[in-house]
């Protein structure tokens, strides 16, 4: 398997597993006992730090009640129509960062990742100081924030729009008193895109 495809995926078998286990209220605890591993290493795959084995991960699914191909089947992108219904969405919250993500598309000719970005008052994403591949267009749908793209600031404001090449430098801060929400999408899709700069986040 591609190395970027397999670097995508990872994250993505876990959080799915997460959001299965969270949604079934069942904890950690519980489905590590029933699937015989640890913890710690239930909490690594859901964190997407480690990548379980094929025996490991059907013990996980069967803990969960999960068919594994019906969890194979959420991680293709193969298929000609894709639905990602609400409340079954990939969903990282961070210090005052919330990325949703609402459609992903790994393969054929259009590669892109489509997101809802939400940032509370005081916080930023980390500065991304060598960028990466690709390229970023965002929607402002409520609140307003300063973009920062290769040590130029813009401030992007409700339906606002803007696009930049990710492969320069770039921060969002959002420095107002309400919290700032946007459908950002990325061509093609960064699994390090949600990096959030903690020492400087605004806590509740």
């Amino acid at each position: 398997m591609d190395k970027v495809l397999l670097k995508q995926i990872v994250p993505k078998i876990g959080q799915l597993l997460k959001l299965f286990r969270e949604k079934t209220g069942r904890n950690q605890s519980d489905i590590a006992m029933v699937a015989g591993i640890s913890v710690s290493m239930l909490s690594q795959i859901e964190r997407g730090v480690v990548s379980p084995s094929i025996d490991t991960l059907v013990m996980v699914c069967q803990a969960l009640g999960l068919e594994p191909a019906d969890l194979f089947k959420m991680l293709s992108t193969d298929r000609p129509v894709l639905i990602h219904h609400q409340g079954e969405r990939l969903t990282m919250v961070n210090s005052g960062i919330k990325y949703e993500q609402l459609m992903t598309s790994s393969h054929g000719p259009s590669q892109f990742e489509l997101f809802l970005l939400e940032v509370m008052p005081g916080c930023k994403t980390m500065l991304s100081n060598e960028g990466h591949q690709g390229a970023e267009i965002g929607y402002v749908l409520k609140g307003s924030a300063l973009m920062s793209v290769d040590d130029v600031e813009y401030l992007v404001k409700e339906g606002d729009s803007i696009s930049f090449n990710s492969q320069l430098p770039h921060q969002l801060h959002n420095q107002g008193k309400e919290i700032f929400k946007a459908v950002w999408s990325i061509s093609p899709p960064h699994v390090d895109y949600l990096r959030i700069d903690e020492d400087d986040t605004v806590k509740d």
